[in-house]
């Protein structure tokens, strides 16, 4: 009986785990983590499609964003592969499920790898895999771009050319999002031992998040002196790989660090493949200014 318990218990907890290391984003907009998700669980944490969304209901997730998480990420890797900066979301999913449903897997497949990514925003990306020209940007404004580092740039230039003085005006002139452009402007504020370690036209909004989130929670002179670690270990890195060590996670594949931002909310998740590990994976000392830092919340983002 007593064994029955602690079995029962021992499945919930590696459920949480498992579900805990998507946490930040949610997986109803998320649809490729959420394919992820449903997979790793399907036989073990469910069985079918309703079964997941079920379990995943605390995560805003439907039957819905299940079914269409499944069949984009069965899109051919060409065309996957065009969103790695810009991400995609539920929107961007449906429409390319509507793309391949028009023109079949083939042609898709062949748009895909006709088009040069760099640069590009989803909505321009989308709309050269429909074959549509993508749609002109008003007179003075400048082409959309959903790189935040760039972004950033962009919005201080128009300040010193008195093109706006405010993001609000910045946002309305441009098409930009407000939000994240407050989120690429944060970046301005950050020491440059810190941004100069990512490459602009690969740092996604979603790099910008986390590191923001990560300034919130450790503080900016804790992040730099990471950052100023790392800089004197010069090497090629991705965006990811570089946010990972300013969280203090070790800079190799044995673990890896997230910090998600939501509202005031910041979520740290670990991930690690245990046969690899050669050391401990944090430290009480990291954990405990990692507690203090989030309880106190005495850094604040611009915003």
């Amino acid at each position: 009986m007593l064994k029955s318990v602690a079995q029962r218990a021992d499945k919930q907890s590696k459920r949480r785990k498992d579900l805990d290391t998507y946490v930040g984003k949610p997986l109803s907009r998320n649809p490729l983590a959420l394919a992820t998700v449903y997979k790793d669980g399907l036989g073990r944490l469910w069985q079918n499609q309703t079964e997941a969304a079920e379990s995943l209901a605390r995560f805003g997730v439907q039957r819905e964003h299940v079914n269409r998480a499944l069949r984009v990420s069965a899109l051919p890797a060409d065309v996957l592969l065009l969103f790695t900066e810009t991400g995609l979301i539920g929107r961007t999913a449906r429409q390319l499920i509507r793309i391949e449903r028009a023109i079949g897997r083939e042609a898709l497949e062949q748009r895909a790898r006709a088009i040069a990514k760099e640069g590009k925003s989803w909505t321009e990306i989308v709309h050269l895999l429909d074959k549509k020209q993508p749609p002109a940007p008003q007179r003075g404004r400048t082409p959309q771009v959903d790189l935040p580092l760039v972004r950033a740039r962009q919005f201080a230039e128009g300040v010193a050319a008195n093109k706006w003085k405010t993001k609000t005006e910045a946002a309305r002139q441009q098409g930009w999002g407000k939000g994240r452009l407050s989120v690429a402007t944060a970046l301005s504020t950050l020491p440059t031992v810190i941004t100069e370690l990512f490459d602009e036209k690969r740092f996604s909004h979603g790099n910008a998040e986390t590191l923001m989130a990560l300034v919130r929670t450790l503080g900016v002179s804790k992040v730099a002196q990471n950052a100023k670690a790392l800089s004197e270990q010069p090497r090629r890195r991705s965006a990811a790989a570089i946010l990972n060590y300013l969280a203090g996670g070790p800079a190799d594949t044995d673990c890896t660090v997230k910090v998600n931002l939501v509202g005031d909310a910041v979520t740290f998740s670990f991930s690690f493949k245990a046969h690899a590990t050669r050391r401990n994976l944090i430290d009480v000392d990291q954990l405990r200014a990692l507690a203090i830092s989030a309880l106190a919340n005495s850094v604040e983002i611009p915003r």
